[in-house]
């Protein structure tokens, strides 16, 4: 079992006030309540199917759910329309949907598949002492303030100012949770010190956007076991790293530039095999009807991001039905190989 602590005794003496110099904070005196679980519902702007911490202010809400159970064998789920992520205390899997491809890892993992952030939330001991030391480490700014419902309850809202970290301009600042330069509110019950509500709002150009908006959080729910489990359809593909060939040299010698092209020509005469020693999901109809007898129209100079160890290779194609895509092709190397495996960008 876990305990909780109110969430004014984790800010403590580091809070900093709305004058804007570091305060003691009057400690919550309740009692510590047990926590066997918690059931998360937050709406992020995101793309249905994209990566868990993935946000775009330009798309509409979706919905998005954490269920975590705290016992000696910690269990949880993540899902979103997309994807879902099980962790059944044995295994970690990930599923996606439209691809209808899995990855499994053979041991069990606290946070896996970029759902850290949602886990972070999910620590209600932690969540405040991780902001702050965010706050300290990025020269972020951290406030508290006092404020009294309709009902005359009193919460505590903790405002973060986070910073990614990131130089402006940088290709993925933005584009997920901890990339983001964000304003995060949190509401807790300054009675039971439990987070009520949490609303991001990410620092666009053109002014603040909510991206993310936690506004149900269930602690102590009945957990079903079979939520830990996920049942896979009989005809899923499973994906996994390219195993070592003897071509590997002729590869891993490559550019990312180079290595985009291949991967494009291979697609464009619909030479499957070659595409799969770069494609790391299950090759079905779907995606062969989307690249196959594709036209290279440009490639450009790969480029790099601080938060990543891709290199992004911007190109324009015309796909067989006539549509025109342009995008950022995202490169990895696999250490098994030393290959350039495709890890985003279409």
């Amino acid at each position: 079992m876990r305990q909780t602590k109110s969430a004014l005794n984790v800010v403590g003496t580091v809070s900093r006030t709305t004058s804007g110099s570091w305060s003691s904070v009057t400690r919550n005196r309740c009692s510590p309540r047990r926590l066997t679980g918690v059931h998360l519902q937050c709406r992020v702007r995101t793309a249905p199917a994209d990566n868990f911490a993935h946000i775009d202010p330009q798309m509409d809400f979706v919905p998005v759910e954490l269920w975590k159970e705290f016992s000696a064998l910690p269990k949880w789920r993540v899902e979103k329309p997309g994807r879902v992520a099980v962790m059944d205390g044995q295994s970690t899997l990930l599923y996606l949907r439209a691809a209808n491809a899995a990855l499994k890892v053979p041991k069990p993992s606290g946070a896996a598949f970029d759902t850290s952030w949602l886990h972070e939330l999910a620590d209600i001991d932690g969540t405040l002492s991780a902001e702050v030391r965010l706050a300290q480490s990025k020269g972020s700014t951290l406030e508290l303030r006092r404020e009294t419902d309709a009902s005359g309850a009193t919460k505590a809202m903790v405002t973060l100012e986070a910073k990614s970290g990131l130089p402006d301009g940088d290709y993925l600042k933005n584009a997920f949770f901890n990339t983001a330069d964000t304003r995060r509110v949190y509401r807790f019950d300054e009675q039971t010190g439990r987070l009520e509500t949490l609303q991001v709002f990410l620092h666009a150009p053109a002014g603040d956007v909510l991206v993310v908006e936690v506004d149900r959080i269930e602690y102590n729910p009945s957990l079903d076991v079979g939520l830990f489990q996920l049942a896979l359809p009989q005809n899923v593909g499973w994906i996994e790293e390219p195993k070592a060939a003897p071509d590997d040299p002729q590869y891993a010698a490559m550019t990312a530039e180079q290595a985009a092209r291949a991967f494009f020509e291979a697609c464009a005469r619909e030479d499957w095999n070659e595409v799969a020693k770069c494609w790391p999901l299950p090759l079905d109809d779907r995606i062969k009807g989307f690249l196959g007898g594709l036209k290279i129209l440009k490639l450009g100079d790969s480029f790099t991001s601080a938060a990543s160890n891709a290199r992004f290779v911007p190109y324009e194609i015309q796909l067989k039905d006539g549509a025109v895509k342009k995008h950022n092709l995202a490169l990895k190397r696999t250490g098994q190989t030393g290959r350039w495996v495709v890890d985003g960008g279409l």
